[in-house]
């Protein structure tokens, strides 16, 4: 008959140490999957087979102020461009709503510039109603608030109007703020490389109001080119607690200056809601094609995949010719895919732009990142 073996129960000792080295184990498994970077991805709430792409602009004038195109012809224009989301932004005075552009009035500027300005013509001076929920379009109510630093006012009635026209108002950009901030309203800084303020004041600026959401990086085509030179150096101080959404916008004042500029809000629907949301979210890209809505096709993005486990960041989309990613107004890597481990110790934020025909660029919100092992 075969020896049976009979088995010998296990020492208290080596008991303890089988544990022990089986928690090993374990715990170097769990290790290994867990992530090694936080990322925060502004388009984590984004459903890109099922939201929809808005074009949006948020820097808008008419003869209520000094654009030379009355608004209901401003209305009219954009709409046939396809956007479905404008913000008037007339000079200290708030253009809304649409369905009363007729009880509106032209500026005295603008009716001295229809003797001066050959493209100002009569019925430019001359309005007429337009119903946005009948345009598939959303109206937001906004204004420049223009005696200080420009910036855009959208969603309140800061400054309020006497007898339909601008009055006292604010010369000091920390009463304004305060003021669209007790009338519920958030707001854009508009054009910086306009002005000489040094970078620790927008940061502070940014660091000090939760409703000051964004900065135009794109203004009037591209005048300022140091606008998105200002935008890096904030995200490199900022970033990743506090991030700054950029935005590309036409500062519409003549027909020409129109459709070079855009946003693209990613939404689940067209409302007011969501329109703020998007806007106070980051919930966007934004695009600036220099030759225009006739010109050649912008890159369009159509999902963006954010994997922290993997320390990766992956941009589909069509029609364009290359993606640059940049961090700290560095270039740091080209192509559809961002391994975070390639990044330089202690980067805290990454963007990505997407290059056209016809030198169109478009540009994703900054994603933060920490480090977590």
């Amino acid at each position: 008959m075969p020896q049976q073996i009979m088995a010998l129960p296990l020492s208290p000792f080596r008991l303890a140490l089988q544990r022990a080295l089986l928690s090993l184990i374990v715990l170097s498994a769990l290790s290994a999957c867990a992530p090694k970077w936080d990322i925060d991805n502004p388009y984590e709430q984004v459903r890109w087979e099922q939201d929809l792409q808005y074009k949006a602009n948020f820097h808008t004038h008419t003869t209520r102020s000094d654009g030379r195109l009355n608004p209901h012809t401003v209305v009219d224009r954009y709409h046939e461009l396809g956007y479905a989301i404008l913000a008037i932004t007339d000079h200290n005075l708030v253009t809304h709503p649409w369905t009363e552009f007729s009880r509106m009035e032209a500026s005295q500027r603008s009716h001295r510039l229809m003797e001066e300005a050959p493209e100002t013509m009569p019925e430019d001076l001359v309005f007429e109603d337009r119903d946005p929920t009948a345009l598939g379009m959303i109206a937001i109510k906004a204004n420049e608030l223009s005696s200080h630093h420009h910036m855009g006012s959208f969603f309140n009635q800061h400054p309020e109007p006497v007898y339909g026209h601008s009055m006292a108002y604010s010369t000091d950009e920390e009463e304004s703020l305060q003021a669209v901030r007790e009338d519920n309203g958030i707001v854009m800084l508009y054009h910086p490389g306009r002005y000489d303020r040094p970078l620790d004041w927008y940061v502070d600026l940014y660091a000090r109001h939760d409703h000051l959401f964004g900065l135009e990086v794109y203004n009037q085509g591209d005048r300022y080119p140091d606008d998105r030179v200002l935008w890096d150096s904030i995200l490199t101080v900022s970033m990743p607690e506090r991030p700054v959404w950029a935005y590309s916008n036409d500062d519409m004042h003549v027909a020409s200056h129109l459709g070079r500029n855009w946003n693209v809000m990613i939404l689940p629907g067209l409302s007011q809601e969501k329109a703020r949301r998007g806007m106070e979210e980051g919930l966007s890209y934004f695009v600036y094609a220099p030759e225009g809505h006739e010109g050649s096709a912008v890159p369009q993005i159509e999902r963006i995949d954010v994997n922290s486990r993997r320390g990766r960041i992956a941009i589909t989309a069509r029609q364009h010719e290359r993606v640059v990613w940049i961090a700290e107004g560095i270039h740091v890597h080209e192509g559809h895919a961002l391994a975070l481990a390639e990044l330089p110790a202690g980067t805290t934020y990454v963007r990505a732009e997407l290059h056209g025909a016809g030198s169109s660029v478009v540009g994703t919100q900054p994603f933060g990142i920490r480090k977590t092992r």
